[in-house]
């Protein structure tokens, strides 16, 4: 079992050919709007709050600023994104841009319409992370229903 697993983690995560259920995960267009659109608004509410008590250059600065974070901040996490996942029997096999495997199992899951899906994956020392997988970032639009499918049915368990 160890061997097995093993194996399935020193396979590239370039050879999605000869692995059909395994898929890539691309760069969403969605998410990169909604993240911009979060930024502007929060950039937006910092300068109107900073201004009645500062100068407009102190608001444009804190503005500035709260800008530069949070654009720090989903840079990194786009960079933490995995390239690739694989559905399993319970949980997900997600691939890193360095090529490393992560068996997770998917504890939650929260579905929006056929555009977004939540997971929350619980890795084998009982840590939990978020994966947000949006529809326009997968391949084709089956990969995301059994996705969620899958998904669901493994949350339904946890519970």
């Amino acid at each position: 079992m160890a061997n097995a697993q093993a194996a399935r983690q020193e396979i590239p995560a370039d050879g999605f050919a000869e692995f059909p259920r395994r898929q890539k995960i691309t760069t969403s267009l969605f998410l990169s709007v909604a993240t911009v659109g979060f930024m502007a608004i929060a950039a937006g509410a910092v300068f109107q709050s900073v201004l009645p008590h500062t100068s407009l250059s102190d608001a444009c600065v804190a503005a500035l600023v709260v800008t530069i974070g949070l654009g720090g901040i989903a840079l990194r996490r786009e960079r933490r994104r995995p390239v690739a996942f694989e559905i399993g029997q319970d949980g997900l096999t997600t691939w890193d841009r360095e090529g490393r495997a992560h068996y997770r199992q998917i504890s939650g899951c929260a579905q929006w319409s056929d555009r977004l899906l939540a997971l929350i994956l619980v890795s084998a020392d009982g840590r939990s992370e978020p994966l947000l997988v949006p529809a326009d970032a997968l391949a084709t639009a089956g990969a995301f229903r059994e996705l969620a499918v899958r998904a669901r049915r493994c949350a339904q368990e946890h519970l």
